[in-house]
C-alpha cells in the first residue's frame, strides 16, 4: 500500500479548491450568459470535475488520517505492551493451563462417549441373545409374560416377567446425552439441540426405563427465546 503523505493531501484539497473557484467562475459566467448552449456545457464539465476532486480530496484525507492513527498506534505499542507486560504473562499462563484443560476435558469425554457406546453394544448383543433364545423356545413376546422375537426390521425385542427391553440405536444415545447436555448448560435454542432431535427421539423410544433413572444435568439460568429475524438466526437458533 501507497503511503500518503500531508502535502500529497494538502495538494488535492488545494486542487479541489482551485477547481471548485474555476466552477464558481464558470456558474457566473452562465448567468451573464443564461441562453449560451457553450457556457452551460462549460458549467456543467467544472461542475464535474470540482466534484470528482473534492471527492478524491476528502477520500485522501481519511486515510491520511487513518494512516497517521495506525502509525501512532504501532509506535504506542512496544510501550503500550511493557506496560502491560505482567497481564500478559498471566494471560498467556492461564491460556496455556486452559489449553491443556481443554484438551484433556475433550479426551476425557470422547474416552466416556467410547465406554458409552461399547455398554450400549453390549445390551444390545444381550436383548437378541435372550429374545432369539426364547423365540427359539417356542415363547414369543406377545403371548405372555415373557418372550422373544425380531420385527420386520430386525430389531429384537424382549419380555422377561413384563418388563420390555429392546435394541437401541447405539449412536442414539451419545446424541440424546448430548443433546440433554446442550439444552441444560449451553441454550436449548441451539441449532444442535434441535439437530439431534430424531436420534434423541429413538433412544427415548428405544430405551425410556434406562434412561429415565440418568439424572438430568443442572441447568444454568436459560435467556429468552431470542427473536429470530433471518434465516441465519432461524438455522441456528430455532423456531424456540
Amino acid at each position: 500500500m501507497t503511503k500518503l503523505t500531508e502535502m500529497q493531501v494538502l495538494q488535492a484539497e488545494a486542487n479541489a479548491a482551485e477547481q471548485e473557484r474555476a466552477r464558481d467562475a464558470a456558474d457566473a459566467e452562465l448567468k451573464a450568459q443564461p441562453y449560451s448552449d457553450m457556457a452551460a456545457l462549460k458549467l456543467t464539465e467544472e461542475s464535474r470535475l470540482a466534484a470528482q476532486l473534492r471527492a478524491n480530496a476528502r477520500e485522501m484525507r481519511e486515510a491520511y488520517e487513518a494512516q497517521v492513527t495506525e502509525e501512532r498506534r504501532r509506535a504506542e505499542r512496544p510501550e503500550l505492551e511493557r506496560a502491560a507486560a505482567a497481564g500478559i504473562k498471566a494471560a498467556r499462563a492461564d491460556m496455556a493451563e486452559r489449553h491443556e484443560e481443554f484438551v484433556r476435558g475433550l479426551a476425557q469425554a470422547q474416552d466416556a462417549l467410547v465406554g458409552l457406546v461399547a455398554v450400549a453394544a453390549a445390551y444390545n448383543a444381550s436383548v437378541e441373545q435372550h429374545a432369539d433364545a426364547l423365540a427359539g423356545a417356542g415363547l414369543d413376546r406377545r403371548g405372555g409374560v415373557t418372550g422373544g422375537e425380531r420385527d420386520v426390521l430386525g430389531g429384537a425385542h424382549l419380555k422377561l416377567a413384563g418388563v420390555e427391553y429392546r435394541t437401541v440405536n447405539e449412536g442414539a444415545v451419545p446424541a440424546w446425552l448430548l443433546q440433554r447436555v446442550v439444552e441444560a448448560r449451553v441454550s436449548r435454542y441451539h441449532h444442535l439441540a434441535r439437530a439431534l432431535d430424531g436420534a434423541a427421539a429413538h433412544a427415548v423410544q428405544a430405551v425410556p426405563e434406562v434412561l429415565a433413572e440418568v439424572s438430568a444435568p443442572k441447568p444454568v439460568v436459560r435467556e429468552k427465546a431470542p427473536r429470530v429475524v433471518n434465516a441465519y438466526q432461524a438455522m441456528v437458533y430455532g423456531s424456540g
